[in-house]
C-alpha cells in the first residue's frame, strides 16, 4: 500500500471521526443554547446510527461495483457540502441534516475503507495489524475535533469548526482525484472470473446470518458500539453538570476520552504478540467495568471529585482494542468477496448499538440524572465479556 492510498484512507477516517463523534459535544450545546430536550438530543445519535445502518443494509453489497475510490471521493464530497450548510446557516434544524447525510456516507465509506484494507493485506496477521491501525487512526480523527471544538467554544462560536471539518474533507477529495487505488478497483479487474458466492448481494448476507459464530460476533459489535458511544455522546454533559466543568473544559475531556481509544489499540497491538487477544479483552474489560464503578462511587456526593474525569476516560483504554480485534478475526475468515457484506452487517450491528446506548442514557438522563443514567453502561460490559466467551468458543469450532 502506497503513501499516497494510506494518505487517502487516514484522511477519510480523520474526517468522519471528527464529525460524528461531535454528537457529545453538538447535544450538550443544542441543549445549552437552543434549548432542546434531553431526548431529543438523544435522536442526533439515531440520525447517525440509523441512516448509517440502512445505508450499509441496502448499499454495502453494491460498493465493490460502483468502485471503493469513487465511493470515497463521493462520500468526503458530500460532507463538505453538508458541513459548510451548518456553519453558514447556524440554526438547529441543520444538525439533523448533517448526521443524516454524514451517516449515509460514513457507511459506504467504511465498506470502501474496510475492503481496501482486504485488497492489500497479505495475510491474517498483516490484516489484523492493519484493521487496528485502521481503527487507530479514526480514534486520533476522533481526539481531534473535541480539541477544535473547545477553542471555537472558549471563542464563543462552536458551529465555525464545521469550517474546518469542511477543509480536511476537500482536502480528501484532493488527495483521492491524484491516488488511483493499485491493485485495481473490482469494476476494473479483468484478471479474475467472478465469484458467485461474493456477487449476491443479499444471498450473502443470509448465507453469513445463518452462522452461529457471525450471530454472536454482530452482537458483540453492537454491544461494544452501545459502549463506546454511549458514554462517548453523553460524557461532556457528564462533565459539566455531574462534575461542574466549565463547557470548554467539558470537550477537551472528549478528546482525551477518544485519545485514550486511539493509545489502547496501538498498545494492544504490541500486548497481543506475547498475550493471547481473548486473555486480555476480559482482562481489559474488567478493568473498565472497575473504573466505572469507581468513578460512579467517588461523584456521588454533592460535591464531587473533579478529578473522576480522568478516570473516567481511561474507560476508553480498556475498551478500546475490543472493536478492531474482532472485526480482524471475523473478516480473516472470510472469502474476500465477502467482506463488503460482512462489513456491511458490521456497519447495522454497530449503528444499532450505538443509537440504542445513547438513547437510553438520554432518556435516563431527562427522568432521573446523568449521574444515574451512567449506571446503564455497566450492563453492557459484563454482557460483552459473556458474549466473547461464546465468539470464543465458536470460532474455534
Amino acid at each position: 500500500m502506497n503513501w499516497r492510498v494510506q494518505l487517502g484512507l487516514a484522511l477519510n477516517l480523520i474526517v468522519f471521526a471528527t464529525v460524528l463523534n461531535s454528537v457529545g459535544i453538538v447535544v450538550e450545546r443544542s441543549i445549552s443554547e437552543w434549548h432542546i430536550a434531553e431526548t431529543v438530543g438523544g435522536t442526533l445519535e439515531g440520525c447517525k446510527d440509523l441512516t448509517i445502518a440502512f445505508t450499509s443494509l441496502l448499499l454495502a453489497s453494491q460498493v465493490p461495483r460502483l468502485g471503493y475510490r469513487r465511493v470515497m471521493m463521493g462520500g468526503v464530497a458530500a460532507v463538505f457540502l453538508v458541513c459548510a450548510l451548518l456553519a453558514s446557516v447556524q440554526k438547529f434544524w441543520t444538525v439533523p441534516i448533517l448526521f443524516i447525510v454524514c451517516g449515509a456516507s460514513f457507511a459506504l465509506v467504511k465498506v470502501s475503507v474496510y475492503a481496501t484494507v482486504g485488497l492489500f493485506a497479505k495475510d491474517s496477521a498483516q490484516h489484523a495489524s492493519m484493521m487496528n491501525r485502521v481503527e487507530g487512526i479514526y480514534q486520533i480523527g476522533a481526539l481531534v475535533a473535541p480539541v477544535v471544538f473547545a477553542q471555537m467554544i472558549a471563542r464563543g462560536n462552536w458551529i465555525n469548526t464545521y469550517w474546518f471539518v469542511s477543509g480536511l474533507a476537500l482536502l480528501a477529495f484532493l488527495t483521492w482525484v491524484f491516488t488511483p487505488l493499485k491493485p485495481p478497483e473490482p469494476e476494473e479487474t479483468h484478471s479474475e472470473p467472478a465469484k458467485p458466492k461474493g456477487a449476491g448481494g443479499l444471498k450473502d448476507v443470509k448465507m453469513l446470518l445463518s452462522r452461529p459464530v457471525v450471530l454472536i460476533f454482530l452482537l458483540c459489535a453492537a454491544v461494544y458500539v452501545m459502549i463506546e458511544q454511549s458514554i462517548g455522546t453523553w460524557l461532556p454533559s457528564f462533565n459539566k453538570n455531574v462534575l461542574g466543568l466549565p463547557a470548554e473544559r467539558a470537550a477537551l475531556m472528549l478528546s482525551v476520552y477518544f485519545g485514550s481509544l486511539a493509545l489502547s489499540r496501538f498498545v494492544f497491538g504490541y500486548l497481543v504478540r506475547r498475550i493471547s487477544a481473548f486473555t486480555l479483552q476480559l482482562v481489559y474489560l474488567a478493568c473498565a467495568f472497575g473504573l466505572l464503578a469507581a468513578v460512579l462511587a467517588t461523584t456521588a456526593s454533592t460535591n464531587p471529585w473533579q478529578g473522576a474525569a480522568y478516570l473516567l476516560v481511561l474507560v476508553g483504554f480498556f475498551i478500546g482494542p475490543i472493536y478492531p480485534t474482532l472485526n480482524s478475526m471475523m473478516l480473516s475468515q472470510l472469502d474476500k468477496s465477502l467482506h463488503s457484506s460482512m462489513t456491511g452487517l458490521i456497519i447495522v450491528a454497530s449503528a444499532l448499538g450505538g443509537t440504542v446506548g445513547s438513547q437510553i442514557l438520554g432518556t435516563i438522563s431527562q427522568h432521573y440524572t446523568t449521574h444515574t443514567a451512567f449506571h446503564f453502561p455497566l450492563l453492557p460490559i459484563g454482557t460483552l465479556a459473556v458474549l466473547l466467551i461464546l465468539f470464543h468458543k465458536l470460532e474455534k469450532q
